[in-house]
């Protein structure tokens, strides 16, 4: 098993630790999403390269929480050959005609795409949950940022996290 896979594997631990897959909602993890997604946008705004790995990170890190919730698996979310693959394209320039806001736009829009069916309790496709990993891989490239790093740095940043559960919220303890 390769390093993103363990990192993946070890964040659906943290989360099944502390109740949020079980203890939680698709809807309040769309509106932890939207935090962390909004923090991204800012990042890219003010162009803050740490405020980007950060957010990239945290984003990953409530999709997989929430891939589970919603009871499917994220395919590229848990196989770092995709990763691999959308690297090396970027990096063949296959993505030459896109762009960092591009690419931030269209994560916007493949939020919305998952958003109305998880708050409603529809039936959630992949389709834009994976489109919305790739852009997050591609909004990294396009920053110089490693992808694993974003997702070890926020992995490092939870790991010891305690709190507890509040209304489906996991409240931070230095946030009681």
């Amino acid at each position: 098993m390769n390093k993103f896979n363990k990192l993946t594997n070890r964040i659906i631990d943290w989360a099944n630790d502390r109740n949020l897959i079980q203890g939680s909602t698709p809807q309040k993890q769309m509106l932890k999403l939207m935090e962390e997604f909004g923090e991204l946008c800012g990042g890219i705004a003010k162009n803050k390269p740490d405020v980007i790995k950060d957010s990239i990170g945290d984003c990953y890190v409530v999709m997989i929480i929430l891939s589970k919730q919603l009871r499917f698996t994220c395919k590229p979310a848990i196989t770092g050959k995709v990763l691999n693959d959308i690297i090396a394209e970027f990096n063949e320039k296959k993505y030459e005609y896109s762009s960092v806001n591009e690419q931030t736009i269209e994560a916007m829009h493949h939020i919305g795409g998952f958003s109305l069916p998880a708050l409603k309790g529809w039936k959630v496709t992949t389709e834009y949950f994976e489109l919305l990993y790739m852009n997050l891989i591609l909004i990294a490239l396009f920053n110089q940022i490693d992808f694993i790093d974003c997702v070890e740095h926020a992995y490092n940043q939870i790991k010891d996290r305690k709190g507890k559960m509040i209304d489906g919220v996991f409240v931070k303890e230095e946030d009681l």
